[in-house]
């Protein structure tokens, strides 16, 4: 019996202890896992991401804003001054050169001119037949007086046949109706350019009605309507503008120091009109001068048939192109700014190297590598670049091909 129970001393002994141990065994595993976990965290690195760096064209350039305006535009003045009596066109209208009336002054003061110097054509006319017909008739008389004055001069130098008296008498009337048809062909012809004055008179008239109707000079549309019937109007004083909108012209204004770079027919510029895009366009116009007063000049260069939402009197922002070069690019956001100048960062394998670089032009969020040891195609680190220094272990997240 004695027995017995030291046996069960021993086993209700030994397997709690067993139990115990085990306890202290699994807690020193969980630590040591925990303990490797945390090494594994920390030989993983930083994590970034990373962007190729890339050969780029990048453009040397101005940029500034000027406006966009119709190349061809016409301020229609009355030919004839007077009262407005109609206007034919609103604002929006389309007008055909030579062919759409657009305003009438003193339509019933020419139109009357015009009948006056027609009647004057007529007077002028009759005038002149009657003018001929006198002439007609002092031919005759004349003739008639010749006649008998030669048969008169044969009478009385061989035969003696007629006084001196009677001789004389008919020498006389010769004379006389000499000048008499001497003075009808003179206003036979002045009757003649009296008509011809008319006619001229008529031609004047009949183009100032013509001219009343002032006609659209180009074609294009009404852009602007400054005066209303019965307002007067003058030469010089805009009635209606038209405008041709399928050629603009964009204007700009540069710097003095760029004068000799701009060249006509060659320089381009670069347009954007309300964030259309408009290409690259060729300036045309270069100012012959430089304003002493701004230090500027004026460049243009031509749209033809711009797009939709381009339209005289817009903004226009410009980059006119100076020049272009290649060269390494990378993203403006790799930058950082360190004690020895500006900096990026290379991923290369699991480290980060620092590269000290100059930077030259920007162009759509890149910057130019003007010196610095950066090869076509490596990866430049762009976020979290602002925790590394050189040879800092990384991980990285992905890499943008942008």
């Amino acid at each position: 019996m004695k027995k017995q129970k030291r046996i069960g001393f021993v086993t209700g002994t030994i397997i709690p202890l067993f139990v115990f141990l085990l306890i202290i065994g699994a807690l020193k595993m969980d630590a040591s896992a925990s303990k490797d976990d945390s090494l594994n965290d920390n030989n993983s690195g930083i994590s970034v991401v990373a962007t190729p760096s890339r050969m780029m064209s990048f453009v040397d350039g101005v940029e500034t804003f000027g406006n966009a305006e119709s190349k061809n535009f016409a301020l229609v003045s009355a030919r004839i001054p007077g009262v407005i009596d109609e206007i034919y066109v609103d604002e929006g209208d389309h007008a055909t050169a030579g062919k759409t009336g657009l305003f009438q002054t003193d339509r019933i003061k020419v139109t009357q001119a015009v009948e006056i110097a027609r009647q004057s054509v007529s007077v002028a006319e009759y005038t002149h037949r009657a003018r001929l017909a006198s002439v007609a008739k002092a031919e005759a008389d004349f003739e008639k007086a010749r006649v008998d004055y030669e048969r008169f001069r044969r009478l009385y130098e061989n035969d003696g046949a007629v006084t001196k008296n009677a001789f004389e008498s008919q020498e006389t009337r010769f004379k006389q109706l000499k000048a008499s048809l001497d003075e009808a062909r003179a206003n036979a012809d002045l009757a003649e350019r009296q008509t011809e004055q008319a006619q001229s008179n008529l031609i004047i008239a009949s183009k100032d009605l013509e001219d009343s109707i002032v006609k659209a000079p180009l074609t294009g549309f009404i852009s602007a309507r400054y005066r209303e019937p019965g307002e007067m109007a003058g030469a010089g004083t805009p009635v209606l503008r038209i405008d041709d909108p399928s050629v603009l012209e964009i204007s700009a204004f540069l710097p003095a120091e760029y004068y000799s770079g701009i060249k006509t027919g060659k320089t381009i510029l670069h347009a954007y009109v309300n964030e259309i895009d408009l290409g690259e366009l060729t300036i045309t116009y270069r100012s012959p001068t430089i304003d002493n007063r701004l230090r500027n000049f004026e460049v243009k260069a031509l749209i033809n048939n711009p797009p939709d939402g381009v339209a005289s009197g817009a903004m226009a922002r410009i980059k006119v192109v100076l020049g272009r070069h290649k060269a390494i690019g990378v993203p403006r956001k790799s930058l950082l700014k360190r004690t020895g100048g500006d900096v990026i960062f290379l991923a290369e394998g699991r480290k980060a190297r620092m590269v000290q670089v100059t930077t030259g032009l920007q162009m759509d969020g890149w910057v130019e590598i003007v010196s610095g040891d950066v090869k076509e195609g490596a990866p430049v680190v762009t976020m979290g670049q602002d925790q590394l220094e050189d040879g800092s272990l990384i991980s990285i997240l992905r890499e943008d091909k942008n």
